[in-house]
């Protein structure tokens, strides 16, 4: 088989070349992917949350880490560096007090509309030349590869 025709190969080259070109857009705001991923998924969860209850269980790291298919430490390596950028505050959870709680702030609030325009770029830029049904096609492939790893 062509090295260069593997499909793990050319998962891989394409993952590392979109997160590249994502990055690279992201820069000037001084986030990297990994935080930009972390940021995103707060933004989700918060918005889908019914009430502060359900925060303190949704919101904290581990529940993070869980949902972006990332370690632990890793998380917590990123958690501390958004809370440098005061991008994310932590609280202590009052419903259980080995955890913590993870809030975007305002400031967080107000790039995560332009770090999402940016993600839109990076991906459309990825596609480029391919017809709208071609996109669906490929979007529907990698959910079923997404799916068979679960």
């Amino acid at each position: 088989m062509d090295y260069n025709n593997n499909l793990g190969h050319l998962l891989s080259k394409a993952a590392r070349m979109t997160k590249c070109d994502f990055s690279n857009r992201l820069s000037q705001y001084e986030i990297t992917p990994a935080q930009w991923g972390v940021l995103k998924d707060i933004s989700i969860q918060e918005a889908l949350c019914i009430s502060e209850e359900e925060k303190m269980h949704i919101l904290t790291p581990a529940a993070i880490a869980d949902r972006i298919h990332a370690d632990r430490p890793t998380i917590s390596g990123v958690i501390d560096r958004l809370v440098k950028q005061q991008l994310v505050n932590r609280i202590s959870n009052p419903k259980d007090r080995r955890s913590q709680v993870i809030l975007l702030t305002d400031k967080a609030r107000t790039i995560i509309p332009e770090l999402e325009a940016l993600s839109d770029l990076t991906a459309q830029y990825a596609v480029e030349g391919f017809s709208e049904d071609e996109v669906k096609q490929f979007e529907d492939f990698l959910q079923r590869v997404i799916k068979n790893f679960k």
